[in-house]
């Protein structure tokens, strides 16, 4: 019985890390996506026509990759040293700002090359940072920060 309540208990905080944070980036993709279709215009971003359909997939890819990089979130911020910092709500809007600030700056930096060199443009072009896809990312890390600190610190 010893083995089982032990089992339990190591298997509460692994939910709330990685199934918290994937609901929170979930949360947090669904307000930056409607940040970027609304108030950004830029969504979809990917699509072709700009269809039902594509508008659909790219809130799939959208949603997707808010899940991928919020996990990113949850697996930094559960180190010893910034775990006790990033359960507060205030300093996980703080920490999670500061983590869409990094994410923006990887995609603006690493992703456009690997996107300019999938589209055959092999003279890199200067990057032209998105003030207004940075506020998004920064939207994001706050949101993302909060509602992983929300989940991490409610009573079981």
């Amino acid at each position: 019985m010893a083995r089982r309540e032990t089992a339990v208990g190591r298997e509460r905080p692994f939910r709330r890390r990685w199934l918290g944070g994937a609901v929170a980036g979930l949360v947090a993709g669904v307000v930056f996506g409607l940040y970027l279709q609304f108030v950004a215009g830029v969504l979809p971003a990917t699509g072709g026509s700009g269809g039902t359909e594509t508008l659909a997939s790219d809130w799939a890819v959208h949603l997707f990759h808010s899940v991928v990089f919020a996990l990113v979130y949850a697996g930094l911020t559960s180190w010893p040293r910034v775990q006790a910092s990033a359960d507060r709500p205030a300093t996980g809007a703080i920490l999670g700002a500061g983590y869409g600030v990094v994410v923006w700056t990887v995609a603006v930096a690493v992703a456009f090359a690997f996107w300019a060199v999938a589209n055959g443009v092999w003279v890199l072009p200067i990057p032209s940072p998105s003030w207004v896809s940075l506020a998004g990312h920064v939207l994001y890390g706050a949101v993302l920060g909060v509602g992983f600190a929300v989940v991490r610190s409610r009573p079981t």
